[in-house]
């Protein structure tokens, strides 16, 4: 079985990316196979037409807290074969779902600034 691993960290709080991958997977219909902690499970949409030529491939992607500002983005991937060639698949179907989640993730507004305080009294 060929696996493929990849982390990334994004700028952003958790809450925020969590919604965030939620939303990529279900706007570039993924196959959300299950949801359990903060781990989505998904496998690879696949035609009758490419299921004939090549197996579909399966995520695990853990979004998890790294501070109140940063987030860990783990993408875990595997399909069945082993060699080069399903291993190129899986970066290459590795790198298109990171390219949807990371770009949903830019579409993110900033953290607001902090409220000022107020004036001190005198």
């Amino acid at each position: 079985m060929a696996r493929y691993t990849e982390n990334v960290i994004v700028d952003k709080p958790f809450v925020d990316v969590w919604r965030a991958v939620h939303m990529a997977l279900t706007i570039h219909r993924w196959n959300i196979v299950n949801v359990r902690d903060n781990t989505f499970f998904l496998k690879e949409r696949m035609s009758f037409e490419t299921m004939l030529w090549r197996n579909p491939c399966r995520f695990g992607v853990h979004v998890r807290r790294e501070d109140d500002t940063r987030t860990l983005i783990m993408f875990i991937g595997s399909t069945l074969g082993f060699g080069p060639l399903p291993k190129r698949r899986l970066r290459q179907v590795t790198a298109g779902l990171k390219a949807q989640i990371l770009g949903v993730i830019d579409q993110l507004p900033d953290a607001p600034p902090e409220p000022a305080a107020p004036p001190a009294a005198p």
